[in-house]
């Protein structure tokens, strides 16, 4: 997929949920609302978010397929994988 195409601002909001559940974690984990570790937090799951999207072949996707709706599924288990690599 070209990057290109995608708008830095409805990317953001696609990775809302998944972002908003990394920020749950960090608050019940530590106790703290750290601005600069959620900062953190958010431009890894920008980059990974858009190295999938990079990778992904849009002229295989089917007709309705959103690059919005993918990177939402995917923030979502980046997320996940995120959580997980802390335990």
């Amino acid at each position: 997929m070209d990057l290109d195409a995608i708008d830095p601002a409805e990317l953001r909001t696609s990775m809302l949920l998944a972002m908003d559940f990394l920020t749950a974690h960090r608050v019940a984990r530590d106790h703290t609302y750290d601005v600069g570790r959620i900062t953190a937090m958010r431009a890894v799951l920008e980059e990974r978010v858009l190295r999938a999207l990079a990778e992904t072949d849009t002229a295989q996707m089917p007709a309705d397929w959103s690059w919005r709706h993918a990177a939402h599924e995917i923030a979502v288990r980046i997320a996940l994988d995120l959580v997980e690599e802390e335990r």
